[in-house]
């Protein structure tokens, strides 16, 4: 998501560290030697996942509870998948659309969101940003807000799928990212850096849900400081 330049956030915190009593939250990757794309969270693949409950807007206030989301998130040896599942009371998002095609600027409708920094990026403002919304559209790009620069031509391989379930009002998607769009593979004990976002609507009005809040003046996902660890576990 990009909405303007970066605002000043708290200086003293650093991502992954605790500070002044405060303790970041994880994003614990679970190992499956052979995951499938499937937006089942019941299933077999998804077993070890642990839920992580996205529960805050950017700012640090807690999100609307019609907006219940919660993300899981998993790896092979090739490749890394992020799941989400949200609850919603309106969706926003295109009609038609072309699914092999790259949608441009799709945070501006309903989407899920995963910026990903690993050990071979050459600092802790250049990562690797992917989305997708409940259509199964999806979005990736390289970042680096040092220089305020993004390549939208940059193409990570990623798969996608979804399902919207409108008895329930829930709407779930899946990006499988292979690990040649990171240049390297960690391996179990390994910590990378990242954050996870969803972006909705409730009552008409855009909501922007952080699992680590960006504490931002105005709504902005592009603050590498407030990156927590993404831990890879056997």
């Amino acid at each position: 998501m990009f909405a303007g330049d970066v605002l000043d956030a708290m200086p003293d915190f650093i991502a992954g560290k605790e500070t002044d009593g405060m303790t970041t939250r994880t994003i614990t990757a679970a190992f499956h030697p052979a995951p499938q794309l499937t937006t089942d969270f019941t299933h077999d693949t998804w077993r070890k996942a642990e839920s992580l409950a996205i529960t805050q807007i950017w700012r640090g206030d807690s999100a609307p509870p019609e907006l219940t989301t919660t993300a899981r998130v998993l790896w092979s040896q090739s490749e890394i998948l992020f799941g989400y599942e949200c609850r919603y009371t309106e969706l926003d998002m295109d009609e038609d659309f072309d699914p092999a095609q790259e949608r441009h600027a799709l945070w501006d409708r309903d989407v899920c969101e995963a910026f990903v920094r690993s050990p071979r990026e050459p600092h802790e403002k250049s990562y690797r940003e992917f989305e997708v919304a409940p259509t199964g559209q999806w979005c990736d790009l390289l970042v680096d807000r040092a220089r305020m620069w993004h390549d939208w031509e940059w193409k990570s391989g990623l798969r996608t799928c979804c399902d919207i379930n409108a008895d329930e009002h829930i709407w779930r998607a899946v990006m499988a990212v292979p690990f040649t769009a990171f240049e390297c593979t960690p391996q179990a004990g390994d910590i990378w850096h990242g954050n996870l976002f969803r972006i909705s609507r409730l009552a008409g009005e855009r909501q922007y849900l952080t699992f680590s809040p960006t504490y931002t003046e105005k709504p902005n996902f592009h603050v590498a400081e407030y990156f927590v660890p993404l831990r890879f576990t056997a």
